[in-house]
């Protein structure tokens, strides 16, 4: 069919990458041919991509315990020893909506390290038992946390995530499995037309069996089946939520319509093919089922570091379309385009609010890769590195000066891309995190953010840093404080 990118195509693709001559069966890991197969039921069926256990909030409170211990997971024929939350790779999804408080018990049952919760681009306090990564929850202890999304404040409806941010340990336990989804509930008050639509999440992690090779898995499968119907909107919430992969992926001959990144929506949704998701980056968007046929959704290959070969290409997924054809309606995507956000934006603020103060990060690192570094430092949480007015909106250079990915993410706001390697940028959306290019041979790569430190219930430390975790616990992080 022509547009259409089955096995077949793929594979040829996969030649095209030096991986001719490779007999791959369904779910197989680019690169480690015939080792990474997907899941079977007992019948001996492909099965379609599960979905995560919820846990929602009721009569405006969300209820959970979490407990951190030691597990071991599989994925197709690899089996690993990891960490895991509640002794599942696929933890509870929890599903607060604004004005809601979270109380999670957490439950550090790591033996020997520490641990604790942080709430990913949740825009709540950094202070007590919050959303306060300063918490180190010892082995054998028990942490209460206690996050109350305001409902006046900047947060709002959409996808994040939860993981832990004990420095030093975060890379080791996100890559063993300890991350899981958040989502506050309302989006449809953003954009009704996702009202009642069927949703999917792909939570996507990442495994090292080792020898620089990756295991990437969407909610802890490899190689699952997506359903739709021919001429069926979906709503689907796409989210990295592993340690250190950078992934770029399409999905061949089937755009998706960007409502959301970050949790941030835009102010209209945007027709896209192709998808870069650094470290903790998300995206929301509305899939419209394609004509019948089964469509590889595969990670593209791409270089991350300049002293290594570019990542060869993995199938992630594949989507079937099947099922009755649709009504006779060829305006399916122009009805999709035409929509926009119900509410205000705060972008739209952030955009228009002139630049107090304007401040300029470095990354670097040794050149034995063992330490990363901010302005020449390493983290150090009894440090302040930056102290910020409230109400102020500042513009921040980030400089990398490394020939390979980093990101900038920082905690408790979100910001706006206004430029980068010296090009004026024209986003339509906030971010949490961002992915920032590699330097080159001549040049060091520069991204500028303007972020708004305006919201009160922000008061207080906390961090910004590269989100490649290895980079962070590496020393690539630091504090700032926003005072009264």
């Amino acid at each position: 069919m022509c547009g259409r990118w089955n096995r077949r195509s793929f594979l040829n693709a996969a030649a095209g990458a030096g991986l001719a001559g490779v007999a791959l069966p369904r779910g197989a890991l680019f690169g480690e041919p015939g080792t990474a197969q997907a899941s079977r039921s007992d019948t001996g069926t492909w099965l379609p991509l599960i979905q995560p256990p919820e846990i929602r909030s009721e009569n405006g409170v969300l209820r959970a315990t979490l407990a951190a211990a030691p597990g071991r997971f599989q994925l197709g024929q690899n089996a690993f020893d990891g960490f895991l939350y509640n002794g599942s790779y696929l933890p509870p999804l929890l599903r607060p909506r604004v004005g809601d408080t979270m109380r999670i018990s957490f439950r550090n049952d790591l033996r020997d390290d520490p641990s604790n919760l942080h709430f990913h681009g949740m825009a709540v306090s950094p202070l007590g038992n919050s959303d306060n990564v300063f918490v180190h929850v010892h082995a054998g202890q028990q942490f209460d946390y206690e996050v109350h999304i305001p409902p006046n404040g900047r947060q709002r409806p959409g996808l994040f995530w939860y993981h832990p941010h004990a420095h030093g340990f975060a890379a080791k336990q996100i890559l063993g499995g300890m991350s899981g989804g958040l989502v506050v509930d309302g989006f449809e008050d953003l954009f009704p037309i996702v009202n009642g639509l069927p949703e999917q999440f792909f939570l996507i992690k990442h495994a090292e069996p080792g020898h620089d090779r990756e295991i990437i898995s969407i909610n802890g499968q490899l190689n699952p089946v997506v359903k739709i119907r021919p001429g069926e909107m979906q709503f689907w919430r796409i989210a990295n939520i592993g340690a250190t992969l950078f992934i770029k992926f399409k999905i061949e001959g089937m755009p998706l319509y960007i409502l959301a990144i970050d949790g941030h929506p835009r102010s209209r949704p945007d027709r896209a093919t192709e998808f870069f998701l650094g470290p903790a980056q998300r995206l929301e968007a509305i899939a419209i089922g394609p004509q019948p046929g089964e469509y590889a959704m595969g990670s593209i290959s791409f270089q991350n570091q300049a002293w290594k070969k570019p990542d060869p290409p993995q199938l992630l997924a594949t989507i079937l379309s099947e099922g009755p054809e649709p009504r006779a309606d060829a305006n399916a995507e122009t009805d999709v385009l035409t929509q926009r956000v119900a509410r205000a934006r705060w972008f739209d603020e952030v955009r228009s609010t002139p630049i107090v103060h304007r401040r300029t990060l470095v990354y670097s690192r040794t050149p034995d890769r063992r330490i990363f570094m901010i302005n020449g430092r390493v983290m150090d949480e009894n440090r302040v590195d930056q102290t910020v007015k409230l109400g102020n909106t500042e513009e921040w250079t980030v400089i990398n000066t490394d020939r390979q990915y980093h990101s900038f993410h920082i905690h408790q706001t979100g910001f706006l891309v206004s430029e980068i390697n010296g090009i004026r940028q024209n986003e339509d959306s906030m971010r949490d995190t961002y992915s920032m290019l590699p330097a080159t041979a001549d040049e060091p790569s520069v991204l500028k953010v303007v972020i708004p430190f305006t919201d009160p219930v922000i008061v207080g430390r906390f961090v910004y840093h590269c989100h490649a975790v290895d980079h962070e616990d590496k020393g690539m992080m630091a504090v700032v404080e926003v005072i009264p």
